[in-house]
């Protein structure tokens, strides 16, 4: 059976009934975010959408088709991504109406207007300077689509929608084009660090935590996240400064806030799965999750991040790690050699893990992804899928 679901991601509700799963909690096909980098452009200027989304189960494919609708500067409805029947009837995207424009296939496209966008209007209109909103629609379906598709084949992904076939969650976000300066355009908030029970996280690792414990999650944002904007109204120009709230999500486990304001560096308590307190969210199979995270201004500026986690075993033996050797060429991989090497959850450089670090059976070593860190020195650090930390005697000397 299809699940259709229309996401206004700049107005997310929640719910509070105690009896249902609650909204921070993803088991199936869903979209989290969708960013515009910039959030705000000048006419024909490139905005570059990427999205966050979960998949239905692990191991169905799903795909991301991109849909973007020319702004209406003179606010007539004539936006083709204004009309509802186009979420009903996905087909109708295949002839093209008048401003619609398939962008492309995957986790990420760009988004352009034409140039002239504002030419209908008169030099000094105020609408050239407050923006008009471009509107992109992105259509996350339960089914590999081809990149190349075009013409019948991609009817034929929408006519599987449209007959209840295939999954979808249509996500609907925006980018404003206006010809404010650039230095007054609105910005995406962005996410400088996480903390975790107040010491921070490397970048590039996977969070560590035993069956039911609780850990305090702090979010850190850039100093000048919160920009200062005018809005002009009937009564005249209001000076305003921007809120910038977070959501966590997670595949299990549950968070102690839905939201926090970025701004009070208040911590969120998240509860590992496998917690008394909460049966119905037992320990995953493999142990294995995700946590999301998304920060958003009050203008549609939005960023995120995701960060894995692993439920230790505290009956795992800790590794003991003997060598670490930097890669011999670009490209290459971290190689590290020690005992117990299965048991590495996380092998961390300075403050940076290796990327898609992994044990291999075949050598008894594990290798990973060499960490992006200035050329120097740096002490190693191994985290244990038991949720020991340890501080080695080795050097990592980065080239």
């Amino acid at each position: 059976m299809r699940r259709v679901r229309l996401v206004v991601l700049t107005a997310l509700s929640a719910c509070t009934d105690a009896t249902f799963a609650p909204e921070t909690l993803v088991k199936d096909l869903r979209v989290l975010s969708v960013q515009a980098e910039p959030p705000e452009v000048a006419p024909g200027e490139l905005s570059r959408l990427s999205v966050l989304k979960s998949d239905a189960a692990p191991g169905v494919p799903t795909s991301v088709i991109w849909v973007g609708c020319e702004p209406d500067p003179q606010d007539l409805g004539r936006s083709a991504c204004n009309d509802a029947e186009i979420l009903l009837r996905p087909t109708q995207i295949t002839d093209y109406p008048a401003g619609l424009q398939l962008l492309g296939f995957g986790l990420s496209a760009g988004y352009r207007s034409t140039p002239g966008v504002f030419e209908v209007l008169p030099p000094e209109d105020p609408v050239r300077r407050a923006g008009s909103v471009g509107q992109v629609l992105a259509l996350v379906i339960g089914e590999d689509v081809d990149p190349l598709a075009t013409g019948e084949q991609l009817r034929g992904y929408f006519e599987r929608i449209e007959q209840k076939l295939t999954p979808v969650v249509v996500a609907l976000t925006r980018v404003l084009v206006s010809q404010k300066p650039a230095a007054e355009r609105n910005r995406n908030p962005g996410i400088v660090a996480l903390s975790i029970d107040g010491g921070r996280h490397p970048v590039n690792g996977r969070v560590g935590v035993l069956p039911g414990q609780q850990v305090a999650l702090t979010v850190a944002v850039p100093d000048d996240v919160r920009q200062t904007y005018t809005v002009r109204l009937s009564t005249g120009d209001v000076t305003r400064t921007e809120k910038v709230v977070g959501a966590w999500y997670s595949s299990g486990g549950r968070f102690g806030a839905e939201r926090f304001d970025t701004e009070t560096g208040e911590a969120v308590t998240f509860t590992a799965p496998g917690s008394a307190a909460f049966p119905d969210d037992p320990v995953p199979e493999r142990r294995q999750g995700t946590l999301w995270l998304v920060v958003r201004d009050d203008r549609g500026g939005q960023s995120f991040e995701r960060y894995p986690f692993f439920v230790c075993d505290p009956s795992l033996p800790n590794p003991v790690v003997q060598s670490i050797t930097p890669p011999t060429a670009p490209g290459g991989q971290v190689v590290v050699t020690g005992e117990n090497l299965a048991s590495v959850l996380d092998v961390v450089v300075g403050d940076v893990a290796l990327g898609r670090g992994g044990f291999v059976a075949a050598s008894q070593t594990y290798v990973g992804d060499a960490p992006a860190v200035p050329p120097g020195s740096y002490v190693v650090t191994v985290k244990s899928r038991s949720c020991q930390a340890q501080t080695t005697t080795l050097r990592y000397a980065a080239p």
